[in-house]
């Protein structure tokens, strides 16, 4: 008889525990789904048929790497559009007042502007060597280089270049020559210029759309800012021996190169611009079909909120009422079992 009750016991602790599994299983399944809205067993919500939501994750994951290269698109485009801006403000003011003070300052005074200019050249080299997270804007498609060498290196070939030039003009003319000179003549491109010759790498920013910007540091919108600043640089490192007719001429040819230099810095601005709209549409485009993808794939494997909420709590009562029910056994004394 005993034994036959200790099997009934065996059987009944084995009952609760069993209770308590699938009890303790199905609250954790339905707190998963309160959390984050989806069904835990997808598949079985969808009849076994699961091709459509297949498509929808697959869908929302090239989005999502869409809006991750958009994302950086627009970081680098602006990045680039603050460093033409900066660029373009210092040329647009220096331009006109290297055409007037050849006019009105004195040698002492325009030497001295010579000196100032050339650490102004320092910092737009500098700026164009601006990097984003260690990708150089101006580098074109090799962004993990800077594109621009060593100033004093350039400053050096300058002096190289302008060797017996007898003129402001002469002077002014082999400047430009060394740096308009094409890859492989020995000139800007070859051995201060270090990046690509080609525009950036694309950015793919949505299913339709790739987008990239040609400007680089040794784009000719921007070279023709170089020369200019480049004269400047040449005649303070020259000092004095540059006589005081050919430094007001050299003024003169620098401002002139600046001034046209505007309109292809306005010209960049512009371009980066339009580019930076477009990245700007693709993320749109692209934000608004990750919602309408996210609702409809909420539509087809959503948990709903009351149903799931009703469940987990007719199951945390259960748990409660199992729990009261295998203390209140295990608190049964040998005479209550046996009366």
């Amino acid at each position: 008889m005993s034994s036959f009750n200790s099997i009934g016991d065996l059987s009944r602790s084995y009952q609760l525990r069993l209770g308590q599994y699938g009890l303790k299983t199905r609250l954790d399944r339905l707190t998963q789904e309160v959390m984050t809205g989806i069904k835990s067993d997808i598949p079985k919500a969808l009849g076994g048929d699961v091709s459509g939501i297949a498509h929808i994750d697959s869908r929302l994951k090239m989005l999502a790497t869409f809006q991750q290269n958009a994302s950086e698109a627009h970081g680098r485009f602006a990045g680039m559009q603050a460093a033409v801006e900066q660029i373009q403000t210092l040329v647009e003011d220096l331009g006109p007042k290297l055409l007037s003070e050849p006019n009105i300052l004195s040698e002492g005074d325009l030497r001295a502007r010579t000196s100032d200019i050339a650490r102004s050249f320092r910092l737009m080299f500098n700026t164009l060597n601006t990097n984003i997270g260690g990708r150089f804007l101006f580098a074109g498609s090799r962004a993990d280089t800077a594109p621009l060498g060593s100033f004093d290196a350039m400053l050096a070939e300058l002096g190289n270049v302008t060797a017996g030039a007898a003129t402001a003009a002469d002077i002014a003319s082999s400047i430009d020559a060394w740096f308009d000179a094409p890859a492989g003549a020995g000139g800007f491109a070859d051995t201060i210029y270090m990046g690509a010759h080609t525009g950036s790498t694309q950015f793919s920013v949505s299913p339709d759309h790739q987008t990239g910007s040609p400007l680089t540091a040794n784009a000719a919108e921007l070279r023709d800012t170089l020369k200019g600043m480049a004269i400047m640089a040449h005649a303070s490192a020259a000092g004095a021996a540059i006589d005081e007719a050919t430094l007001r001429e050299l003024f003169s040819e620098a401002g002139a190169r600046l001034v046209k230099a505007t309109a292809g810095l306005t010209h960049a601005q512009a371009d980066l611009g339009q580019r930076q709209a477009v990245v700007t549409q693709a993320q749109t485009r692209n934000a608004a079909e990750v919602a309408t993808l996210s609702i409809a794939r909420l539509n087809l494997i959503g948990a709903d909120p009351y149903e799931t909420a009703t469940a987990l709590q007719e199951t945390e009562t259960g748990i409660q009422s199992l729990y009261a029910l295998t203390a209140r056994l295990s608190r049964l004394t040998l005479t209550d079992y046996l009366s």
